[in-house]
């Protein structure tokens, strides 16, 4: 169904919004899918890396959008905390064999698996690290400071462990950017949104977080890449990687 007045719109994304049955069947009969999206470095061409995306489906098979699901899941923090360790489980398992694996984690499900001498994702984690394998968890901030320093917590205990952290959502609408998580981090993430929304003040602030991960010795990812002028602009900006749909060697798992 193709929507085309805003009646329609509105329509169809009530009817993707999951109810309560929905996300119960989901968590407990695992109806959970990966896709594995390659990162590409702007130079070489070459896949540096993957990201791991959660996908779920409802018992008839139809997609719903992750961050409805995990909207949701916030309501029951410990059927959260089970999404996530199963969904980073079977993001572990079936990962390509490549030097950079990149996984979402939610900061709330991440402070929920702390125990009283190990946290869970963190020892999830380490009996999957590989040698020769770097493990990247993606962090995003937004404007709670709760969050902010929840996020900053969980990047001092990533870090310490070993695991690199990346910035993810770089300049979506409703995130706030702390400079002690850019500096901590290894990579950025710069959103679609910068391909989308171009005025002057907007490409002069992209210079500027460009000059200043430059400085700071992170790596840059422009998201949402989808033909050859868009790769020819994420390269013109000085990205280091990018990623999108213009990159078709992906795959995906179900569980």
């Amino acid at each position: 169904m193709n929507a085309s007045t805003p009646l329609e719109r509105a329509a169809l994304a009530a009817a993707m919004v999951p109810h309560a049955h929905d996300i119960l069947d989901i968590a407990v009969a695992r109806r959970f899918g990966v896709e594995y999206q390659p990162l590409v470095d702007t130079a070489s061409g070459e896949i540096v890396g993957y990201e791991a995306l959660a996908r779920f489906y409802r018992a008839n098979g139809e997609a719903v959008p992750p961050n409805l699901v995990f909207e949701a899941l916030h309501e029951s923090p410990l059927l959260l905390l089970h999404v996530e360790l199963e969904m980073k489980r079977l993001q572990l398992a079936h990962a390509p064999p490549v030097a950079n694996l990149f996984l979402n984690l939610d900061p709330d499900s991440f402070h929920l698996g702390e125990g009283l001498r190990h946290n869970l994702f963190v020892e999830l984690f380490r009996q999957h690290w590989q040698a020769g394998r770097q493990i990247t968890v993606e962090v995003i901030e937004n404007l709670s400071i709760q969050d902010v320093e929840r996020s900053r917590e969980m990047i001092s205990v990533l870090k310490g462990a070993g695991f690199g952290v990346a910035l993810d959502d770089m300049g979506v609408a409703g995130t706030v950017v702390s400079y002690d998580t850019l500096s901590e981090s290894s990579v950025v993430k710069f959103d679609r949104s910068w391909l989308e929304r171009r005025s002057f003040r907007r490409e002069a602030a992209l210079r500027w977080f460009i000059g200043l991960s430059r400085e700071l010795g992170v790596k840059m990812v422009l998201e949402g890449v989808e033909d050859t002028e868009q790769l020819a602009f994420a390269r013109s900006a000085g990205f280091d990687w990018v990623q999108g749909r213009h990159f078709s060697d992906r795959f995906i798992h179900m569980s």
